[in-house]
């Protein structure tokens, strides 16, 4: 008996278990509600083969990816059979096949040899130059992730070339509001979406702000029930996309990695944004406050499994440091401490600024572009020279745009 889990759109979900009801040798055993029931059901090895059909809730490519990386043998249903191939699913059948092709196909299917998960984020051959992924991690507190995020984009976008800046903060997505974005429409997922069809090259144009000459966004999603839809390997390619569009592409995400917790609900994988971005990223700024608690918080990053694998590439980043927190020469302390605890050397200091960091925050402009001599922009600019990211071959080949107001941006 070959047992079947059924997971179509309900416009033909009666006619395809009424079909293979009438089989002998088949039995349906799962008729999914959506995704997330579909990869609990494979997780825990219900049914011989899965019909996946095109329209079914939450199907896409990271979908497949994940049900036959759980060993499941997939057959698509669908009048267009190329776009199931693109998610990895080898054979598809119309959904107006009659019981006996559609049990055939069944049976093929169940003795075929289980198809290899594809890659989590495909590779892709861009006509022109990649430009690096910059992701801008940390612990966990507010360190200060999201203004360190903007301040390098825009200041990679004046020095380097035309730079984008992601919001992939799946705690508190946040860049809409410092930029001074008047639409906050989560962009994020209309990439993801436009990804999983296929189409993210032709919708790049449509969901990315335009900030500046220099600097464009992609803003994230504000409600946490729905990260979920960033999936993986689709947040992979708009990534990839994003990069072949633009000198330098920066990310901003949250301390959580979830599910790398044991513990985790690997069924509502909210936190797989953050996973994605530091494992698509060709470079790691690990930000933590300059505090005894970010400190604390730093050094345990740095020992996690994670912390170790990025630890590899990144740049270590303290902000907000200031004599009140740790004493008198508090760069020079707080050094001292984390190559005794951790063994780092090469620390990147950002001081504590709060009034321009408030103005920059009132006015919906980066810190950078609202008091550029101060302090913190200073050292922002010296973290964004100090960065592994190529250059422009030739002097002012990005130069620093007029000063103005973007179209859709708040005015303070």
């Amino acid at each position: 008996m070959i047992e079947v889990v059924v997971a179509v759109d309900v416009e033909f979900e009666a006619r395809v278990v009424a079909a293979l009801g009438s089989i002998a040798d088949i039995e349906v055993v799962r008729r999914p509600a959506d995704e997330v029931e579909l990869l609990a059901a494979g997780a825990a090895g219900i049914g011989d083969v899965v019909v996946l059909g095109q329209e079914f809730t939450g199907a896409d490519a990271e979908v497949v990816r994940r049900l036959l990386g759980q060993g499941v043998r997939v057959l698509g249903l669908a009048e267009d059979p190329a776009v199931l191939a693109g998610w990895g699913i080898p054979t598809a059948v119309s959904p107006w096949a009659t019981p006996e092709d559609l049990a055939a196909a069944v049976r093929a299917t169940a003795t075929a040899v289980p198809v290899p998960p594809p890659p989590a984020a495909p590779p892709s051959a861009p006509a022109r130059r990649q430009g690096p992924v910059i992701a801008v991690w940390g612990t966990a507190g507010a360190p200060g992730r999201s203004t360190v995020a903007a301040g390098l984009a825009h200041t990679l976008g004046r020095t380097v070339g035309r730079t984008v800046l992601v919001d992939a903060d799946t705690v508190a997505a946040s860049q809409a509001a410092l930029l001074g974005l008047l639409d906050d429409a989560p962009q994020l997922a209309a990439l993801c979406r436009a990804a999983s069809s296929g189409s993210v090259a032709a919708a790049l144009h449509r969901h990315v702000s335009v900030i500046d000459a220099t600097l464009s966004a992609v803003t994230g999603l504000s409600r946490a029930e729905r990260w979920p839809e960033v999936r993986p390997g689709v947040l992979g390619e708009v990534l990839t996309a994003l990069s072949g569009e633009h000198a330098c592409t920066v990310v901003d995400v949250s301390d959580r990695i979830d599910p790398d917790d044991p513990y985790a609900d690997p069924h509502y994988d909210r936190h797989g944004a953050t996973r994605a971005v530091l494992d698509r990223a060709d470079h790691a700024v690990v930000v933590a406050a300059g505090d005894p608690v970010g400190l604390q918080r730093l050094v345990r990053l740095l020992e996690t499994e994670r912390g170790l694998a990025v630890r590899a590439d990144c740049t270590v980043v303290v902000n907000r440091v200031r004599a009140s927190a740790v004493g008198p020469g508090p760069e020079a302390r707080i050094a001292a401490t984390l190559e005794r605890f951790a063994g780092l050397t090469d620390v990147r200091f950002l001081p504590e600024d709060r009034p321009a960091v408030d103005a920059a925050l009132l006015a919906g402009r980066i810190v950078t572009e609202s008091a550029p001599h101060s302090g913190l922009a200073r050292a922002i600019d010296a973290l964004a020279a100090a960065l592994p990211v190529p250059r422009p071959d030739t002097p002012g080949a990005a130069r620093r745009p007029r000063r103005g107001r973007a179209r859709g941006r708040m005015r303070a």
